[in-house]
């Protein structure tokens, strides 16, 4: 399924999760479809797999800061082996200025405080959410030919990592919640990613349970790029 929504982001305006976001936030939506929105919400922001909001995305806001804590849905592989995050953790600053997926959160959260931090938990159906928003998508794009999908916002947020040089492969599999900085490159591509500004939200704060593995797939690719790149500019000179 991933590499078969990848594409899909081609066929996408660049604020297709701000258009979305639009039409669930229409009355008629979040009357027959009240948790849909919270969940929009928290792939915008986290760009997760859809069974892993189905197992819960818990939420704490203390102050300006808000902390998304994902329990993983592909932690070991057949053969039992590590594999992806149990867990990880996002911060995210809020201001005046801030994303209007945190500030629904944000709102939301209020209604339970703990302790002075406020909290709340984010859960869905993974085979309802899938099917709520390709019909949000139907709806918010009538003559789109691709169908959007939970798995889009997890290619964009990709995408969005990929497009920021201040984002370390590191940090960037920290997100997407994988054990290896090499896994990225299934997913997303930089020339659809958001470099910052609009629908792009910055974590300040990623924090996972292993740490990520480096492997020199990444160096061969980087080298790779680098001489491709020489031997364009070479041809164009």
């Amino acid at each position: 399924m991933g590499k078969a929504k990848k594409p899909a982001l081609k066929l996408l305006p660049p604020d297709w999760r701000e258009a979305l976001w639009r039409q669930a936030c229409e009355p008629q939506w979040r009357e027959s479809r009240p948790q849909l929105l919270p969940a929009l919400a928290i792939l915008w922001l986290t760009g997760c797999r859809s069974a892993e909001l189905a197992n819960g995305a818990h939420v704490a806001v203390r102050g300006d800061y808000l902390l998304i804590r994902l329990k993983g849905a592909k932690c070991v592989d057949a053969e039992g082996r590590e594999r992806g995050q149990p867990t990880r953790m996002m911060g995210f600053a809020i201001d005046a200025e801030a994303n209007p997926a945190l500030k629904l959160l944000h709102a939301l959260s209020a209604h339970y405080a703990v302790d002075g931090t406020a909290q709340l938990t984010v859960t869905h159906d993974k085979d309802y959410l899938y099917n709520s928003i390709v019909q949000l998508g139907k709806s918010t794009f009538p003559r789109l030919r691709t169908r959007v999908s939970p798995y889009c916002f997890r290619h964009q947020v990709a995408s969005d990592l990929k497009a920021d040089p201040s984002v370390s492969l590191e940090d960037a599999a920290k997100v997407m919640g994988h054990l290896s900085d090499y896994s990225i490159g299934s997913y997303g591509h930089a020339a659809h990613g958001r470099k910052g500004q609009g629908g792009r939200v910055r974590a300040p704060f990623v924090q996972a349970a292993r740490p990520i593995k480096h492997s020199p797939k990444v160096d061969r690719l980087s080298r790779f790029k680098l001489a491709s790149a020489k031997r364009r500019d070479h041809k164009q000179g």
